[in-house]
């Protein structure tokens, strides 16, 4: 008879977080006088950072984080022109100009900022699909490939 013995270990996932050399008094000074962990300190104050959000700064968080998903997937797709990408990159400027003018209070420039971040982000959306459509449309009447996948037609 024999025992088989499985050891299962949790690893805590690591981040690194970089601190200048300017700062380091204060993070030695803070970690002194309260005691915790740098972490602990670190995660409390996001949280706290978290709950404090507004929902107009959400809601342009949330565009920048869409803005940013969609660059990432338009820029695996090889058969768009680099001009749909610019736009996205433009869209994302504008969104992150709206978040950095909300916070500084400054709402006139933020409603702005988040209309012309919707509007390249609309039309970045809008030129993407019209390009996918064309590019199946040529596909078609040149009876090639399937302009999507690069594969043959069957």
């Amino acid at each position: 008879m024999s025992t088989f013995i499985t050891y299962t270990h949790k690893v805590m996932p690591n981040k690194t977080i970089y601190v200048k050399d300017t700062d380091l008094p204060l993070l030695e000074q803070a970690q002194a006088q309260l005691g915790d962990s740098v972490s602990s300190m670190f995660a409390e104050f996001l949280r706290e950072r978290v709950a404090r959000l507004t929902p107009e700064e959400n809601t342009i968080i949330e565009l920048i984080n869409q803005i940013t998903a969609t660059r990432e997937v338009v820029k695996q797709q090889r058969n768009l022109p680099e001009f749909i990408e610019s736009e996205h990159a433009e869209a994302q400027a504008f969104a992150e100009k709206a978040l950095k003018s909300f916070r500084a209070g400054e709402i006139r420039k933020t409603k702005a900022m988040f209309w012309a971040a919707n509007t390249y982000y609309e039309r970045a959306q809008r030129d993407a699909k019209e390009v996918g459509e064309l590019n199946g449309r040529i596909g078609e009447m040149l009876g090639h490939s399937d302009t999507r996948s690069g594969r043959p037609r069957k």
